[in-house]
C-alpha cells in the first residue's frame, strides 16, 4: 500500500493500476525492496509463489527459470515443467 500510495503521491490514478504494465512495475518493485522479509514467512512465500505461478505465462516462467538455473536453484526445472503444462493446456 505504501508503494501505491507513492506512485499516486507522483500523479499516478486509480485507473493506472489497473494497466497491467503498471501493475507489473509495482510489484516488482515491491518485490525487489521486500524479498527479504517475504522469503523469511514461510507461508507469505508460499502463497506469493502460488499466486505468482498460477498467473505467470509460459515464457515468464521461463525466464524464472532461466534466472534460477544462472544462480544454480533447482527450482529452475520445476518452472520448466510448469511452463510446459501451461502451454499444453487449453486457453
Amino acid at each position: 500500500m505504501e508503494e501505491m500510495a507513492a506512485v499516486e503521491a507522483e500523479g499516478a490514478s486509480k485507473q493506472d493500476f489497473e494497466d497491467p504494465a503498471v501493475a507489473d512495475l509495482a510489484l516488482r518493485k515491491i518485490f525487489e525492496e521486500h524479498f527479504e522479509e517475504i522469503r523469511i514467512d514461510q507461508d507469505l512465500t508460499d502463497e506469493t509463489f502460488a499466486v505468482v505461478s498460477s498467473q505467470a505465462s509460459p515464457a515468464d516462467l521461463r525466464e524464472l527459470a532461466m534466472q534460477a538455473g544462472a544462480g544454480d536453484l533447482a527450482i529452475g526445472h520445476y518452472l520448466e515443467l510448469i511452463a510446459d503444462h501451461r502451454e499444453i493446456q487449453p486457453a
